[in-house]
């Protein structure tokens, strides 16, 4: 047995040797070292995993996101025709806040649709105050025909909305005792 040290070797400078030279400094031979090891694999299954997952969540987002508006644009243009649904429309395009996806295109649409249903309902309160101080001004005449004359959708609170109806409904009865108390000969030179 021959000591390194004593020859003049440092058994560092032994070991770099056998490095350079390709071998094992124990002097077992030296294993090719895996390019990939399991845990890489497992890493590169799960980035993949995730991005197709991403990659399909976004899509499955995208379509009930464009199903949804769908539903809000059927019930506003039914508004047109039907002014009830009006309320019907406001409710589904102020659901569609929490979606996932929303485009440009239907943000958009939603401000616009949501503007022009605000834009009415506005309309509507700055008739009721007309109403109302024609009331205060115990001007009924004036009352009844801004009441009869709004034929929009009914987008006031509960509370106005129903003294709405009620001075509709006076106005029908007075209407209709107005056209009792009249003489015969009158609706006759009336027609």
């Amino acid at each position: 047995m021959s000591f390194s040290f004593l020859s003049g070797k440092s058994p560092f400078d032994e070991a770099e040797e056998k490095l350079e030279a390709g071998e094992n400094p124990s002097g077992k031979p030296k294993l090719p070292t895996p390019t990939m090891g399991w845990q890489d694999v497992v890493f590169l299954i799960v980035l993949v995993g995730l991005v197709v997952g991403g990659y399909y969540y976004y899509q499955y987002t995208k379509k009930n996101s464009a199903e949804e508006f769908a539903k809000c644009d059927v019930l506003y243009v039914a508004a047109e025709t039907d002014p009830s649904k009006l309320v019907e429309a406001e409710s589904c395009y102020n659901a569609t806040w929490d979606l996932g996806f929303v485009s440009d295109s239907m943000e958009i649409l939603r401000q616009d649709r949501l503007g022009a249903i605000e834009d009415k309902r506005n309309h509507l309160k700055d008739l009721f105050t007309d109403v109302m101080d024609a009331i205060a001004d115990k001007d009924s005449a004036k009352a009844f025909e801004i009441v009869n004359g709004y034929k929009g959708p009914m987008l006031l609170p509960k509370s106005d909305r129903e003294t709405w109806e009620t001075i509709a409904k006076a106005a029908s009865l007075k209407a209709a005792v107005e056209a009792a108390a009249a003489p015969a000969g009158d609706s006759a030179a009336a027609k």
